[in-house]
């Protein structure tokens, strides 16, 4: 190999900065919380501790909690993390479950982070489509279908990115939802605490959808200005060594 490639390649490659990755906090990311014994749940108000209620909640027939699915017909693997995994059950009448089709409702939460310019995020959400329950008095919820889910990424409680129902996990079983956002110098919103918004979307068969391991990254942008002087740096070092070769 030319020495001289060599030599300016790894100019190049120490001059650019690593971009620089971190987790952002989510309270209780995983549900995990509350203590559920397995195969059991609870939507008492006021719901997920770190989580608040989006649109009609009632903790009755509409409902935000947890679930331990262990042991159940519902997920036979589990949850995806952990014990328990998030619930959203949207039950509006039980003679007549569509009553109030597609009036969605959901879980939300404001994180103390911030949105930040020339940064990347990525927001990474498992989502569950529960199966049926045959167990007496279980077997009377219609839990056979997917109502469609929407998964929110907000700043100053603006939605800036959605995943709006790209996936639709078979019956008893999760899908990774995980999209990006990348925000350039400047942005309208920066400096507005961030949050997540998980959503049933109420539209269609089935009653509940259910939301786990929720994880937000920010991933450092390098400013185009920096790369271009880092660049330049490096350019001007590989004809120092055209020179010396000479």
């Amino acid at each position: 190999m030319n020495t001289r490639l060599l030599v300016t390649s790894l100019v190049v490659a120490i001059a650019l900065p690593a971009a620089h990755s971190e987790q952002l906090t989510v309270q209780n990311a995983g549900f995990e919380t509350l203590f559920l014994a397995n195969n059991t749940f609870n939507v008492s108000s006021p719901g997920p501790a770190g989580w608040s209620a989006y649109g009609s909640i009632n903790h009755n027939n509409r409902s935000i909690g947890a679930l331990n699915p262990t042991g159940s017909t519902l997920y036979s693997g589990g949850a995806p993390e952990g014990r328990n995994v998030g619930v959203v059950f949207l039950m509006d009448n039980a003679n007549n479950q569509s009553q109030f089709a597609s009036i969605e409702s959901g879980l939300v939460q404001t994180l103390s982070a911030t949105l930040l310019t020339n940064t990347r995020y990525t927001l990474t959400v498992e989502v569950g489509n529960m199966a049926p329950d045959a167990t007496p008095n279980n077997n009377a919820f219609a839990f056979t279908g997917f109502p469609g889910y929407r998964i929110d990424l907000l700043a100053g409680g603006q939605v800036i990115a959605s995943d709006n129902n790209s996936l639709l996990p078979a019956e008893g079983t999760f899908l990774t939802s995980q999209f990006s956002l990348s925000i350039g110098a400047s942005h309208v919103l920066a400096g507005q605490a961030l949050g997540i918004r998980l959503v049933n979307l109420n539209a269609g068969p089935g009653i509940e959808v259910n939301f786990d391991n929720v994880r937000l990254d920010a991933t450092a942008i390098p400013e185009p200005a920096t790369v271009t002087s880092l660049l330049g740096a490096a350019t001007l070092m590989m004809a120092f060594f055209r020179r010396r070769g000479r």
